[in-house]
């Protein structure tokens, strides 16, 4: 593999206006002026500054000559060196800009080393909004009446952990990767598409890209891949580089889904071991985690959708822009057929992805309803069990009221005859025995009688007062809803 490491140091260098910093001068400097302006407020949403400290870029250059050669690890004077020499630019050329691992939503450069880069490579404005917060994908195309076309793109995609971060602290726990930066990184992309429109394009034409926070995997699948003369394959087609980079971030994206399948099945199967209300609720919760952090992840594959939607028509447009000369080589439309038919498969590539989110979406909800099935039939098990051993209550009590009827007319005549005014004693000389009743018998009904009364009418009392006070409170809400004017409306729609 061919590397330069840039350590030289910096020449001196005549100061430029720096982008952004100057009047607007185009109309897309004109209508996104306060989007760059802030941009550049160097301050993030919490008040932290949004830029790095230093620079840190990668540079990969592919020629006709020397096909594709690594620019590794330049610092600040490293890319502005670089920069200088770009009078006369290479056919192609690509800026890998990492993510910053502690910090995965701040820009990876400098403020300075930005302006420069925006400045030399006549970035639009509109492409800076994406690298601050999520956007969709945008192009403009510049018609030159030499026959020179300008051909610029970008667009925008959340990568998630491609599972060899993730760990489980245990097989009941479910992280939250939708909410953890430490899992999710903002991916972007700029490409600019230069053609003179005269001869074949091998001499006069040139594309540059900005790759943003690339994964590390898979910016070092692609330097594998296209160092040296495989990186001229790149040449015939300015959207191979898009192809190649879409279709590892949908292998990534199919191991992501992997992170959902494995709890989803492993919970799906402790349907028969739940026993305890506590099992059923934490079954539930690892299904509604589940649900919640799949419904935010499928947002991510809509991005991801569009994305691949702008690829394929601007696939489309350069298949038509190329075939509109007569020069075109075969070799270059074989290639412009091959892009063709590869973001084809990528948009159905997609478009399954979605079709298993949905699955898995829709899985999970059906597990958070089985668990409340699962509960409500527990509840009513129960139910019927309180309702047996309340039959059951029931049919002691009967018993025991049965006894009571059978015993309490004994037990009234043996209480009234056992009072004191009532006597038995012996006989004379060993004869029957003589029963006297005493002549106050007569209080006992005295007290008792009155006392029952008096105890009754209280009872009575004391219902008449709540009745009457239960039939107030009806009163006065009746009469608030007769003037209630949303009542009143409701009760004539109904009448």
């Amino acid at each position: 593999m061919s590397r330069r490491r840039s350590s030289e140091p910096s020449p001196t260098r005549t100061p430029s206006p720096q982008w952004g910093a100057h009047p607007p001068r185009t109309l897309n400097e004109l209508l996104y002026h306060d989007t760059v302006k802030k941009a550049f407020a160097n301050e993030a949403g919490n008040g932290t500054e949004q830029f790095s400290k230093t620079s840190v870029v990668d540079v990969f250059e592919i020629s006709p000559e020397h096909g594709g050669i690594l620019r590794e690890q330049m610092d600040d004077a490293g890319i502005r060196d670089w920069l200088k020499l770009e009078t006369r630019p290479t056919r192609m050329r690509l800026l890998f800009i990492d993510a910053i691992l502690d910090w995965p939503d701040m820009l990876p450069v400098t403020e300075s080393v930005l302006r420069d880069i925006l400045e030399t490579f006549k970035v639009n404005p509109r492409f800076i909004d994406i690298l601050t917060r999520q956007h969709m994908p945008g192009r403009e195309v510049h018609r030159h009446k030499t026959g020179n076309i300008r051909h610029e793109m970008w667009y925008t995609a959340v990568l998630r952990s491609d599972g060899s971060a993730i760990r489980y602290q245990n097989q009941n726990q479910i992280n939250d990767l939708s909410r953890q930066f430490a899992y999710w990184q903002r991916f972007c992309m700029w490409s600019d598409y230069q053609s003179q429109g005269q001869g074949n394009g091998s001499d006069c034409s040139a594309a540059t890209y900005m790759i943003w926070r690339c994964p590390h995997a898979i910016k070092q699948a692609f330097f594998r891949t296209f160092t040296g003369e495989t990186g001229t394959k790149l040449l015939d087609n300015p959207m191979a580089v898009h192809a190649f980079i879409m279709d590892k971030i949908l292998l990534r994206t199919y191991d992501f889904l992997a992170y959902f399948s494995g709890p989803l099945y492993r919970w799906e199967k402790k349907a028969s071991e739940l026993q305890t209300p506590d099992d059923y609720t934490a079954r539930s919760r690892a299904f509604l985690a589940l649900a919640r952090q799949i419904h935010q992840i499928s947002t991510d594959y809509d991005i991801l959708q569009s994305s691949i939607q702008h690829l394929k028509a601007q696939t489309e447009w350069f298949r038509k822009t190329l075939n509109a000369r007569a020069d075109i080589e075969d070799h270059i439309q074989d290639a412009q057929s091959t892009m063709d038919d590869i973001f084809e498969n990528l948009t159905k590539e997609v478009k399954l992805i979605g079709t298993y989110t949905s699955l898995y979406l829709e899985r999970s909800k059906i597990g958070v309803d089985e668990c409340f099935a699962m509960i409500n039939q527990r509840d009513s098990e129960l139910n019927i069990q309180i309702a047996q051993a309340s039959n059951q209550d029931n049919r002691s009590l009967r018993i025991i009221q049965i006894l009571s009827m059978i015993f309490l007319p004994g037990s009234l005549v043996s209480s009234v005859f056992g009072m004191g005014f009532f006597t038995t004693s012996p006989g004379d000389n060993g004869g029957d025995a003589v029963f006297a009743a005493s002549s106050r018998w007569w209080l006992y009904f005295a007290v008792s009688v009155p006392l029952t009364a008096i105890v009754m009418v209280v009872m009575l009392y004391y219902q008449w007062r709540d009745s009457g006070k239960a039939e107030e409170q009806w009163s006065w809400r009746r009469s608030s809803a007769a003037l209630d004017p949303e009542a009143q409306s409701l009760r004539k729609k109904q009448n």
